[in-house]
């Protein structure tokens, strides 16, 4: 008994140790910060917020509405706009903490609860866009297996498993998210323990290297499916699948899906990979710029919440349906 007191003691002052060393690395890296830096900041995450709710929520109403947007894919999109209109919101706290408030108010279990929704959220849409990249590599490699009068079941299903792992991959964050407070500011993230270092290793493969793998694998087999189609009714003289430059738009579409997942979380799998291999003993630049590092991971992160409505826009159906849907709700008879 007297043994495992003295474990749990000694896990507990390790932890205390790591904490306390962390946050003599975050009072250097924050003292300087440059106030300007501190505004763009600021008012960069205040437009991203504004545009991400208005952008998902468009979206939502739109699919939601028109029967004709019914269909698997958009059923996938449907929800990744969801859960991307929901995470908008944690941005304010986000924001906030920033200031000391909520933090200052509620604490450490509002910082370890609002990492754990928003670690949900972002694992949705992450696993609903390598999802979606399987579902659209069956759909034009083996139509046949999909089976029209049960799709609905069968995406619920899929949708409904996503939301689960989403959650068992955000749950051990908790876990090695703790709230400092430097110079003023409630900084909310990860302290670097050993577990919390194995941990993001592991994230880091299952949450950025696995799907980005899948998207660009499936996508690659989609644009050679649709390209040696093309090819082969461009050879045969038939007009019935020729529509012009549609292996164009394919190519066009798969580019900007697989570069928008780089470019919004290659800067937290970076994140991920320095937590990994950070040894808080021994000075670096990264140590030293870790606040800004922050900062510009957390635009980009939250930007994803824009982007997936802007590819949206890339499909003309769905330009029509947003055109359909304004006309009615919105605009006046004459």
């Amino acid at each position: 008994m007297k043994s495992d007191i003295t474990v749990a003691n000694a896990i507990g002052n390790s932890s205390d140790t790591f904490i306390e060393k962390w946050k003599e690395i975050l009072e250097v890296s924050i003292s300087g910060r440059v106030a300007w830096f501190q505004v763009f900041f600021n008012t960069t995450l205040v437009m991203i917020f504004v545009a991400g709710v208005c952008g998902n929520l468009l979206t939502c109403l739109v699919i939601y509405y028109n029967k004709n947007m019914h269909t698997v894919t958009n059923y996938y999109l449907f929800n990744m706009a969801v859960s991307d209109l929901l995470v908008a919101f944690a941005l304010l706290i986000d924001l906030n903490g920033y200031t000391g408030y909520p933090y200052d108010v509620y604490g450490d279990q509002l910082c370890k609860l609002n990492f754990f929704l928003v670690g949900i959220l972002w694992n949705n849409s992450i696993l609903t866009i390598s999802v979606l990249a399987v579902e659209r590599f069956i759909a034009v490699w083996h139509p046949l297996l999909l089976d029209k009068e049960l799709e609905w079941r069968r995406v619920m299903r899929i949708i409904f498993f996503i939301w689960v792992i989403a959650f068992i991959e955000a749950l051990p964050e908790v876990f090695t998210v703790n709230l400092l407070k430097v110079r003023g500011s409630s900084v909310c993230f990860i302290v670097p323990t050993p577990f919390a270092k194995q941990l993001n290793g592991i994230l880091g493969l299952v949450s950025f290297v696995i799907p980005l793998g899948i998207n660009i694998l499936m996508y690659t087999m989609v644009a050679c499916k649709v390209n040696a189609t093309q090819t082969s009714y461009n050879h045969s003289g038939s007009q019935v699948f020729n529509r012009g430059n549609s292996s164009k738009k394919v190519n066009k579409l798969v580019m900007a899906l697989t570069v928008s997942f780089m470019v919004c979380w290659m800067p937290f799998f970076a994140m991920r990979i320095m937590i990994y291999t950070l040894d808080v003993g021994r000075p670096s630049w990264y140590l030293r710029n870790w606040d800004l590092l922050l900062m510009l991971m957390t635009i980009n992160c939250w930007f994803s919440t824009v982007l997936n409505p802007l590819l949206s826009l890339m499909s003309v159906k769905f330009r029509k349906a947003l055109k359909a849907f304004w006309n009615t709700k919105f605009k006046r008879p004459q």
